[in-house]
């Protein structure tokens, strides 16, 4: 369960950060997630392997298969509700988010 949950994390980061930025690489995953470069590197091998992502080998551009894609917003959407459910019950929105 633990490795499928890190896998979401992943795939909801790769396509918040797609959203803000037209590439995304290894290092701004770990950058944005603070996790070192090798656990990055790790965990975007195992992705790729389960066809959730695909690598660019020139550029290192990482991008959702139709697969990932569909579960990162998925994963996204299903967050977004239940933070604004929390803000909706009387929890701070910092505390929200972060939850």
């Amino acid at each position: 369960m633990d490795r499928f949950k890190s896998s979401e994390d992943y795939l909801e980061r790769i396509l918040m950060l797609k959203n803000k930025m037209t590439i995304v690489r290894a290092i701004d995953l770990a950058n944005d997630m603070n996790f070192s470069k090798p656990s990055v590197s790790i965990a975007l091998k195992k992705l790729k392997a389960n066809g959730f992502i695909e690598v660019d080998d020139n550029t290192g551009n990482i991008e959702l298969t139709e697969r990932g894609h569909s579960l990162a917003t998925y994963i996204l959407e299903k967050h977004e509700i239940i933070t604004s459910f929390l803000i909706d019950i009387g929890v701070e929105k910092e505390i929200a988010l972060e939850d």
